[in-house]
């Protein structure tokens, strides 16, 4: 679990469910600029996040952690 792999996970996901980073951080009240941070590995979601990241895309927070492994 690093910073680069969750955001790696969460780009796919948004990508799959044919989101920009802008339409995924409106859904989680975020800006679009924390979400491009989370994507690009300079950084995590906030904890309380990740229960909304994986409600929204139907994973589960391991999913989210771990990616496919």
């Amino acid at each position: 679990m690093d910073a680069k792999s969750i955001g790696n996970t969460i780009a796919k996901l948004r990508k799959k469910n044919g989101m920009t980073q802008l339409a995924l951080a409106n859904k989680l009240d975020v800006s679009d600029k924390a979400v491009s941070k989370w994507e690009s590995g300079q950084g995590y979601p906030d904890i309380s996040v990740f229960p909304r990241l994986a409600a929204l895309f139907g994973v589960s927070i391991d999913y989210l952690m771990l990616g496919e492994k």
